[in-house]
């Protein structure tokens, strides 16, 4: 069924070759295909194919947009499915806007840096400041962010061919300044291809947004409001909750394949196996002490924001207490990650995802004192493109240390079979998602994942719901479901 005379440069997947085709029988197209699947290389293939119907001339033009951490590892795709030229978009506003004036066929953005280059700042409000001592009073004008027009008319100038939108469901709020420059822009452009993995979240009202962009509205009505009053009844009581009604949502899930294509998985057998472990370890003797100390004197206050209570229970369990800069000698949770890693590194390399700031550098201090060569991707790193390349292809380098929300999202780090999760995020989204780093398309080896639990804290009681496919803290109803989550009970 591939049409005459189309080769693929990389040989593609039967599921790939189905989206594939459906893609390309489509203007705009969803393709809602799991994590790690081999979306990236289906929308290269259709970018191959109308340059093939062009004769091959390589005059297309695309605008790719990813998340940050994905930009360079998305130019490495580029280069590797297809004989495109590819640029990542990197530097001042300047320098973005002189690359748009370079010719390419792939120019690749983040979400961020392409809503700044399409935005001005403007006057808003005025803050009134008095000082508690002089009493003397200052005034601070506020700005805010609005689309620049005139940014928005030059870019429609410049006559793109294909609008990429990787993780889709960054666009899914339609009142955000990201959709609505992509919905101003992308009238002018023919081919809009969508890529997710998680497609509309936990509510259908994501629907709308993303497949405006596929289709302007033939779908699911040409405006939000329009949508929400066919398909949607308003029961909230103190502000807005619009929920489906069983008509409506039985409306919308009939209707929501007609451009899009979804693959579970489960669905796809060519990705090798993985393997799940859990590695409970016991506290230290005066982390435990510790731990219980705080429990008790912070018992009448635990469903008081249950979150950020929780984070002091979980520093503990890693081997530091943030607010008072200490690092306990003995940490049992480090000792069992080395045992990991050391078998680890002896024939391939590991991928460690940690939450917070004090625990990646607790990590790499003792990397470092074990000379073992590492990477890092996490919120504080300046050059991430860099980081990733390295240790995908420098084979001295043997662990990346990530923190989740920067490392756990888009990026290949298939050069590693073992991952380890030093410690848990609470959203049930970004574990997914971090689960695919390592497996996922061009992985060809049995993965393994690593989970380090303490006995008796709250590490175990946000693994449970993690299994279970709910947020951590989610469930917590009174001061004793606190403690018990608390304790891991």
């Amino acid at each position: 069924m591939v049409p005459d005379g189309f080769t693929f440069k990389t040989d593609p997947w039967t599921h790939q070759i189905a989206a594939f085709l459906a893609t390309i029988s489509n203007e705009g197209f969803l393709n809602a295909l799991d994590l790690g699947t081999g979306k990236t290389k289906i929308s290269i293939d259709v970018c191959r194919y109308l340059d093939f119907k062009n004769s091959s001339k390589k005059d297309i033009k695309v605008l790719y947009l990813c998340l940050d951490s994905a930009v360079e590892k998305m130019e490495d795709e580029v280069n590797t499915h297809s004989d495109f030229s590819a640029v990542s978009m990197r530097g001042t506003k300047n320098e973005k806007r002189k690359l748009f004036d370079k010719r390419y066929n792939f120019y690749i953005i983040n979400f961020e840096s392409f809503r700044m280059l399409m935005t001005k700042r403007v006057p808003h409000s005025e803050k009134v400041i008095q000082d508690e001592k002089t009493g003397e009073i200052t005034r601070k004008k506020i700005n805010r962010e609005v689309i620049d027009n005139k940014r928005i008319k030059e870019f429609i100038e410049r006559k793109f061919n294909v609008i990429i939108i990787d993780e889709s469901h960054k666009i899914k709020s339609q009142s955000s300044l990201i959709f609505r420059i992509i919905k101003k822009i992308s009238r002018g452009i023919k081919n809009r291809i969508l890529l997710t993995g998680t497609p509309f979240g936990q509510s259908l009202l994501d629907v709308w947004s993303q497949y405006y962009i596929i289709d302007f509205g033939e779908t699911f009505m040409p405006n939000f409001n329009g949508f929400k009053i066919a398909y949607f009844v308003n029961k909230g009581y103190w502000g807005p909750l619009w929920i489906a009604t069983k008509k409506g949502e039985k409306a919308i899930r009939e209707k929501l394949y007609t451009k899009a294509i979804r693959y579970k998985e489960s669905e796809v057998d060519d990705l090798p196996p993985k393997v799940f472990r859990v590695l409970n370890y016991n506290l230290d003797r005066k982390q435990r002490k510790i731990y219980n100390d705080v429990m008790r004197d912070n018992y009448d206050e635990l469903t008081i924001d249950i979150k950020r209570k929780g984070l002091t229970f979980r520093e503990i369990a890693s081997g530091f207490i943030a607010s008072s800069d200490y690092i306990f000698k003995k940490n049992p949770k480090l000792e069992i990650m080395w045992d990991i890693v050391e078998t680890a590194i002896e024939s391939s390399k590991a991928v460690i995802f940690v939450e917070r700031t004090k625990s990646r550098e607790i990590i790499e201090k003792f990397l470092k004192k074990k000379k073992v060569l590492y990477n890092t991707i996490s919120g504080a790193t300046k050059n991430k493109g860099f980081e990733w390349r390295t240790f995908q292809t420098n084979p001295k380098y043997k662990v990346m240390v990530a923190n989740t929300k920067s490392g756990g999202a888009s990026i290949d780090l298939f050069a590693a079979t073992y991952a380890i999760y030093y410690e848990l995020g609470g959203s049930v989204i970004q574990h997914k998602q971090s689960l695919k780093r390592i497996h996922r398309g061009g992985q060809t080896k049995r993965c393994f994942f690593y989970y380090l639990i303490g006995n008796g804290t709250v590490e175990k009681s946000i693994y449970d719901d993690l299994q279970d496919g709910v947020d951590a803290f989610s469930r917590i109803m009174d001061q004793e479901t606190a403690r018990k989550y608390m304790m891991g009970e």
